[in-house]
Parts: structure tokens; C-alpha cells; sequence
């Protein structure tokens, strides 16, 4: 067969070798194409935010580090149980997190507990993605009081969100309850804190640490109680705000900062408005609020201070504030407040720095103990340099051993203005000042107060005004100092010291000790109040204070105690109270002198939807709503304005 063709099963072998060559390339690129697929799945799941649903502290565990991985914001939503465990959240990505309950589950019914063996749960990130945590329960059983249950270390830009969670402490535990370390805003809002500030076994620490936070920190509608170290801690460069929270019954037993229930170091201004302080306690300074050192302008308004108290030759047994820029005190109430330490200084609230006092009440607030003690309600010294204004503020009932049964104050300038002072004492036989106690190093202002009815054991049974130098400049007009009683000297009046010139004109005053420069156009008969047994002071239309006061007074204030025009007819009167019949009742809106049915009708409206109201109280008070209806019920309405205490100076026509 020489020269022949080769055998046919040759050509056959080749193409199948072809064949397979081919679909090897085929399968390569698919090979290649499904892990193309693959990778772009994986990286568009990281794109999208992801809903884990969890059951078990496993599950938590796991879509916490899911969720840290990814460059988006995820969601965990968890369902009713006990988690315990130490859980962590490490996200170095730009995402947020938010975790929060299920739908219909309620924050008692979800239970994070640290086992006693570190954090519940630390969430920490580096990216500008909020960090929310909702609708759950933390124990505080972390094994020591320097863990929290809750720590976050947010991103530098990032905002952090707490709502309606709860950090509690069963017995024999310890905790803080939530840590916030970095962020740029907190927002932390229908909490509850709850420590063991009772129970001797254990010390749950602090209820909220916030020290890391660059922008607002708002704390909102909390309820903070029973926590060991204090209630609130802020420090740093941060802007705190404070509002309609209630602090019940912290304490700090010799912790490094004072203050029972919020303790402040920061740079910036802080806040506290419409807050309930009660029962708050301290072993040192600032029963319930402390602040010191740094930048720091406090602003506490509309506030409700009550039985708080410190043990402390410092004091401040409700608000402590020690060398800070500036404190502002605006329309709080201030309520057996106390300071029982060694030399106890200021029942109510010890400050030195300048500070405006202007609108509250001080009930009842004292220091005991001790007689080596100054300040029932309030004590300032912020020596030379130093700026204070007290105007329109109430103070009853209040006491100290040595000086100031209400106030005792050191400053260069000092300002009384439209002060109410009355049963207020000095219980010390070397106290001096049963009301005020005042050392102004450079200039004294003090016009149109009434200050009567308060004791001393020693001397000053009213105002003690204490001259230390040659420069001071007194000035002190259209007062009614009367009615009060020293075991010594000076039963309305004690005055000791040169000075450069004291002026004591057209007061209303008995018993005085000391030589004034200046002592002119003064009156000493009886001011004639209205009811002084049942609380009102102010003038009746017979007395002699009406009209005597000089409108040439330096700082004249604009407005009286009760709001009305201080200059009436171009005249003005002496005190506090500036004696006028022509003040409408705020339910009368057309200024007739008659409440109508309907006038009422919209006045019980707005109380009823706690609605503001454009004149009078607001919002407004509960015994203005009964008056008005008194007033409306009778006589068709029509009433008249007596000029006595509000509201029953509205009285119905005859």
C-alpha cells in the first residue's frame, strides 16, 4: 500500500483534540464571567442598605459585623428577648447604623446584658454616618463602674441618636449607663438612667458619660435616678442643652466631681431649662448641678430645684459654680434646698463668678450644721472684678448661721432690683444680715426692694451692708427695709465702713445702725401692706410708700415685680410693688372691665391645651382660670382691680 493516504482515524483524533481546545476556552470564560458576576453582586450588596432581622445574640453578633463591613447604612431590627454577651461594632467604612426594635415591640421586652464581663455593647466608627439606637433595654452589668453598657465612639462628623431606650441596674451590678466618647451631635431623648444610689451592694456609676461630643448635646425628656457618681457628666469643647428631663435621688459620695446630678467641664455654653431636680444629693459640692473651671456660661432657666442638699465646706446645695465665665439664673424655683457641712456656704446656690439672678423663687433653702455658714438661698463671691445683678426674685423662709439669711454676696458691683425678702434669718449670735449680707468692693445699687419681717441673732436684722475700703460707692433708694428684728444692733439697717460716699434716700426704714453720708427724704412709719399674714405685701392705696420713692434712683428698673410699669403718673412708689388698679385680668382681651362667657370659654381653652397666652401668666396658671370663672359667674361679669396680690386682686363690682 506504499504511496497510499494515510489511515482515516488520523483526521478524526485531530478535531477531536480541536473540539476539546475549544470548549476549554468556552469554560474558562464563563468561569470567568461568573466571578465577574459574583464580585459586582457582592460589591452592589455593599451599596445597598441591608434590614437584618435578629433573635438570638448570635444573630446580633453577626449582622453587627456584616453591617461594620459595609460603606452604606444598615439597618438591625431586633425582636423581643434576652441578649446576652459583649457586642461589638467596628465600622472603619463611611456607613452609619441604626438599631432598633421591631415593630410593636416595646423597649422592656429586648434585654442586652454584658454578663458582668465588659460593655453590653460598644459601636464604634470612623465615618460621618449616624448612629441610632432605639427602643431597647441595657443592664448595667459591665463588672465595674468604669464600663458602660452602652459606649458609642462616633465618626468626628457624625450625629448620634438615643430614643426611648433604657439603661437600668439590677441589684449587685455595675455600670455606667451610656458613654458617648466622639461624634459631632448627641441627641439623647426618652430615656430612662436608673443606678442603685440606694442599695449599698452595689454602685451602678455614673448614668450618662458624655466626653467626647464637639457640637450640641441634647438631652431631652430623660428621666436620670438613683445613680451612683452622679447622674450626667459632660465635659470637653461641647454645647450641652438640657431640657424637661427629671433627676431623682443621685448622689456622688467623694467622686472626683461634684454635682449629684449633672456635673459640667466644658468650653462653651450650657443649658438647662424646664428640668425637675429632686432629692439629689452630694458629698461635696453642687447637690444637684455643679459646674467648674474652663469657658463656661451656665444658663439655668425655668427650672424646679428641691430637697437637694450637699455636705460641704464648699456648698451649693442645689447649683455649685466655681470659676467659670458666667452663671445665668432665670425664673427656676429653688426649694428647701440645704448644705449641712463645716462652714457651709450657700443653701440653694454657691457661686464665684459674675452672674445675672433675675425672676426665681428661693423657699425655704438653708444651711445647718454649722453657724460658721453665709447664704441661705444664694452665695456670690467672685471678689474685684466681678459683676452681680439680683432682680425680681423672691426670697422666704430661708437660713444660714453668719451671714445673709437669703443672700450673702462679694463683688465689685452689685445690683438688687424689685427683690422680694421676707421671714428669712440669721441664727448665729455673731450672724449678721437676717435678709441680705452685701460686701460691694466698688459700687452698690440697691433700688426698690422690700425687705421686712427677717431675723438675726446678732445684728442686721435686715441689710447688712458691709464697707471693706475707701472707694465704695453706695447707693441705696426707694426701699422698703421695715419690720425686721436683731437681737442686737441694727434691726432694719446695720451699715459698718468709710467708703467714698453712701446715699440712703427716700427708703422706708426703722432702726438703723451706722452713719450714712447721704440720708434724705427716708420715711419710718408702716408700709400698710395688704395681707402680710397670708403672704401679700403689697401697698394698699393709703400708704405712705406710694408716690415717695424719687425717679432720679440710679438703675431705676423698668418694671416692678409684678410686671407693671415702674413710673406711674410720674410718680414712684417705695418696694417692690408699684401700687396700680388699672390692670386688666388676662382673660378680659377687649379691656372692658367684663369677663363674657365666650372670653372665658377661650381663656379655659388655651389653659386646657396648655396653649401661650399673649398677656398675663403663660402658660397659664390654674388659680387665674378659677378667678376668671369667678369673676365671670358673677355680677354679669364685670369686676375691678383692687391693687393687692394677684390674682384675687380682681374682685367682682358690688
Amino acid at each position: 500500500m506504499e504511496g497510499g493516504h494515510p489511515p482515516r482515524h488520523s483526521g478524526l483524533s485531530s478535531n477531536r483534540n480541536q473540539q476539546k481546545q475549544i470548549m476549554r476556552t468556552r469554560s474558562d470564560r464563563q468561569t470567568t464571567l461568573w466571578f465577574a458576576t459574583l464580585a459586582v453582586a457582592l460589591t452592589c450588596q455593599q451599596l445597598r442598605a441591608t434590614d437584618y432581622h435578629v433573635a438570638t445574640a448570635q444573630d446580633l453578633q453577626t449582622a453587627l459585623s456584616l453591617a461594620a463591613a459595609s460603606t452604606v447604612s444598615n439597618n438591625i431590627y431586633m425582636t423581643n428577648g434576652y441578649y446576652g454577651g459583649n457586642f461589638n461594632y467596628n465600622c472603619t467604612n463611611t456607613g452609619g447604623l441604626t438599631l432598633r426594635a421591631e415593630p410593636g415591640v416595646a423597649a422592656t421586652q429586648i434585654i442586652i446584658d454584658g454578663l458582668a464581663a465588659g460593655r453590653d455593647m460598644t459601636v464604634a466608627s470612623t465615618g460621618a454616618g449616624t448612629i441610632t439606637v432605639q427602643g431597647m433595654t441595657f443592664l448595667r452589668n459591665c463588672g465595674s463602674t468604669g464600663n458602660a453598657a452602652l459606649r458609642i465612639a462616633a465618626g468626628t462628623n457624625a450625629a448620634i441618636v438615643i430614643q426611648s431606650c433604657e439603661f437600668l441596674s439590677p441589684p449587685n451590678t455595675a455600670g455606667i449607663g451610656l458613654e458617648l466618647d466622639s461624634g459631632l451631635t448627641a441627641a439623647i431623648s426618652n430615656c430612662v438612667v436608673t443606678g442603685l444610689a440606694t442599695n449599698n451592694t452595689g454602685f451602678a456609676g455614673t448614668g450618662i458619660l458624655v466626653s467626647g461630643i464637639t457640637g450640641t448635646a441634647n438631652i431631652q425628656n430623660c428621666t436620670v435616678s438613683l445613680n451612683n457618681n452622679q447622674g450626667v457628666i459632660i465635659l470637653g469643647t461641647v454645647t450641652p442643652i438640657l431640657t424637661g428631663n427629671t433627676f431623682v435621688n443621685n448622689v456622688n459620695h467623694g467622686g472626683y466631681y461634684n454635682g449629684g446630678a449633672v456635673f459640667l467641664q466644658i468650653n462653651g455654653t450650657a443649658t438647662l431649662s424646664g428640668n425637675l431636680f429632686t432629692g439629689n444629693f452630694t458629698s461635696w459640692a453642687g447637690g444637684a448641678v455643679a459646674a467648674q473651671y474652663g469657658n463656661l456660661t451656665l444658663v439655668l432657666s425655668s427650672n424646679i430645684f428641691t430637697g437637694n442638699g450637699c455636705y460641704s465646706s464648699f456648698g451649693g446645695g442645689a447649683v455649685f459654680c466655681y470659676q467659670i465665665s458666667w452663671l445665668t439664673l432665670i425664673g427656676n424655683t429653688f426649694a428647701v434646698n440645704n448644705n449641712s457641712g463645716y462652714r457651709g456656704y450657700g443653701g440653694a446656690v454657691y457661686c464665684t463668678s459674675s452672674s445675672a439672678i433675675v425672676g426665681n423663687s428661693f423657699l425655704g433653702n438653708g444651711n445647718f450644721g454649722n453657724s460658721a455658714s453665709a447664704g441661705g438661698a444664694v452665695y456670690c463671691n467672685g471678689g474685684n472684678g466681678s459683676t452681680y445683678t439680683i432682680s425680681g426674685n423672691i426670697f422666704e423662709t430661708n437660713y444660714s448661721g453668719t451671714a445673709g439669711g437669703a443672700v450673702s454676696v462679694t463683688g465689685s458691683t452689685v445690683t438688687f432690683q424689685d427683690n422680694f425678702v421676707a421671714k428669712n434669718s440669721v441664727y448665729s449670735a455673731a450672724g449678721y444680715g437676717g435678709g441680705i449680707w452685701v460686701d460691694a468692693t466698688s459700687n452698690l445699687l440697691m433700688v426698690n426692694n422690700t425687705i421686712t419681717g427677717n431675723t438675726s441673732s446678732g445684728s442686721g436684722g435686715g441689710v447688712v451692708f458691709n464697707v471693706t475700703g475707701t472707694v465704695e460707692l453706695l447707693n441705696v433708694y426707694n426701699n422698703i427695709i421695715w419690720g425686721n428684728l436683731a437681737s442686737q444692733s441694727g434691726g432694719d439697717v446695720w451699715l459698718s465702713g468709710t467708703g467714698q460716699k453712701k446715699v440712703f434716700a427716700n427708703n422706708d426704714a426703722d432702726s438703723l445702725f451706722g452713719v450714712w453720708d447721704i440720708s434724705q427724704n427716708n420715711i419710718d412709719v408702716s408700709p400698710n401692706f395688704f395681707d402680710p399674714i397670708n403672704g401679700d405685701y403689697h401697698t394698699q392705696g393709703s400708704s405712705p410708700c406710694i408716690g415717695a420713692g424719687t425717679t432720679n434712683a440710679p438703675s431705676l428698673p423698668a418694671t416692678d415685680l409684678d410686671g407693671n410699669p415702674r413710673i406711674s403718673n410720674g410718680a414712684i412708689d417705695i418696694g417692690c410693688y408699684q401700687f396700680t388698679t388699672n390692670v386688666f385680668h388676662p382673660a378680659d382681651t377687649d379691656h372692658n372691665w367684663v369677663i363674657t362667657p365666650a372670653e372665658f370659654a377661650a381663656y379655659a381653652a388655651a389653659w386646657k391645651s396648655a396653649q401661650p397666652w399673649t398677656n398675663g401668666p403663660s402658660p397659664i396658671l390654674a388659680n387665674y382660670l378659677t378667678r376668671a370663672g369667678y369673676l365671670m359667674t358673677n355680677n354679669n361679669g364685670a369686676y375691678y382691680n383692687d391693687g393687692s396680690a394677684r390674682p384675687v386682686n380682681w374682685k367682682t363690682n358690688p
